[in-house]
């Protein structure tokens, strides 16, 4: 593997953690060398509640990444979300420095650190600056302002904050599994590395992941992101509701959710019917599925209200041309992109990652679009920050959007 470098990303769930390993060549193409999961333990709505459960769980996924693919990983890059991750919008405005008026880098720099100076409460931190665009002298929509000319620069940004608790924890885990910690990414930027076009950013677009603890969402307009928040409910709280309504043990309504559930009553038919299985040995019964749906939609539709309403807060729910798209494993689950859509009144669909060298095609699922997005996104990271894209060497000329990325993704 001369010549090429090796990237991990790592998704701990509520339910599942899973770990990929790919490898970036000198062209910076991206392969994936392997890719393992395993039942999550210590983890409860997406943050760790015991650390030596989930170290355990971490170990056990990673020995079997390397043992798959063959190599030996020293670091890694590893998602965050839930209902602790807060996006604030920001402005940062700097007059020109140079006495030609014309922007550089510093000026840019200057502008989100302007940004991002604002009190953020001891629990809390930073994890992203994510640029919209600038304003130079009043004019809007700027994309890359290096430059051009101009008094006064004002960058639009969004800063994406976590609990400090909740991401030192997870960094103190995997730190004593025996890795460093490259980066940390909000899974939902991962989600959309793999799963949104550059249009459907610039067209605007919604993409929710249904995890099994938490709902994750975050927002596109004009190519970036406006929005993004979670809240700590998921597929597991239908799974319980289901339990407790039928009076049945959690695997047992876990299975009736998978094989049966519905989320959206006004599909399901009123003369359906389901087999509900029975534990000590009792015979199966029968009920009407719709009122299996009955059990399930409130509970969905809580989840896309809870983000429409903090959505809705900031922003109008115009301007998205691209509707919802859903991924994660509860997005998997029957009529709920029907009812993604009553609630959000747009058009919604589920949504998959694209496919990657080397990856067999059953994880082009939307259970793997966070882990695959890690790895894509550090696949980038590593292109953009190369002077001519190519990893591992550098090069004599770059585009300007392209160093402008590079710084960003550098420096924030």
């Amino acid at each position: 593997m001369a010549g090429e470098k090796m990237l991990m990303g790592l998704d701990i769930g509520s339910s599942r953690t899973r770990a990929v390993i790919g490898s970036v060549n000198r062209e910076g193409q991206l392969m994936v060398d392997s890719i393992c999961e395993h039942p999550s333990e210590g983890v409860r709505s997406g943050s760790i509640v015991n650390i030596e459960q989930t170290l355990k769980t971490i170990q056990t996924v990673i020995n079997e990444a390397e043992l798959q693919a063959g190599a030996e990983i020293s670091e890694v890059i590893v998602g965050i979300g839930g209902g602790h991750i807060i996006g604030i919008p920001s402005t940062g405005v700097v007059g020109i420095s140079s006495p030609e008026q014309e922007i550089k880098r510093g000026d840019i720099f200057r502008s989100l650190e302007v940004a991002r100076a604002f009190e953020l409460p001891q629990d809390r931190e930073i994890l992203h600056t994510l640029v919209q665009d600038f304003q130079i002298d009043g004019q809007s929509g700027i994309k890359d302002p290096i430059d051009m000319l101009g008094h006064r620069l004002e960058s639009r940004v969004l800063i994406v904050t976590a609990s400090s608790a909740i991401s030192q924890n997870q960094r103190k885990c995997i730190q004593r599994s025996g890795l460093n910690v490259a980066r940390v990414v909000l899974q939902s930027l991962a989600d959309a590395e793999v799963v949104l076009s550059t249009e459907e950013k610039e067209m605007g677009t919604i993409l929710i992941n249904i995890g099994s603890g938490t709902t994750d969402m975050i927002a596109y307009r004009n190519g970036a992101p406006i929005f993004t928040g979670g809240v700590n409910l998921g597929g597991d709280d239908v799974t319980n509701d289901i339990a407790y309504i039928l009076n049945k043990t959690r695997a047992v309504a876990e299975q009736i959710k998978r094989e049966s559930g519905h989320s959206y009553v006004p599909s399901v038919s009123n003369e359906e019917m389901i087999i509900i299985p029975q534990v000590g040995g009792m015979p199966a019964i029968k009920m009407p599925k719709r009122e299996l749906s009955r059990i399930i939609e409130p509970r969905m539709a809580e989840i896309f209200s809870l983000l429409l309403d903090a959505f809705s807060k900031e922003h109008e729910g115009s301007g998205f041309g691209g509707g919802i798209v859903l991924v994660g494993g509860g997005a998997l689950l029957s009529g709920v992109t029907d009812l993604a859509g009553e609630v959000f009144r747009m058009p919604a669909r589920l949504g998959f990652p694209e496919a990657i060298g080397g990856l067999d095609r059953s994880y082009i699922n939307p259970h793997y679009t966070t882990v695959l997005g890690l790895l894509k996104s550090e696949a980038r990271r590593l292109r953009e920050n190369q002077p001519t894209g190519k990893v591992g060497r550098k090069a004599r000329t770059q585009g300007p959007a392209s160093k402008l990325r590079g710084f960003f993704r550098t420096l924030f």
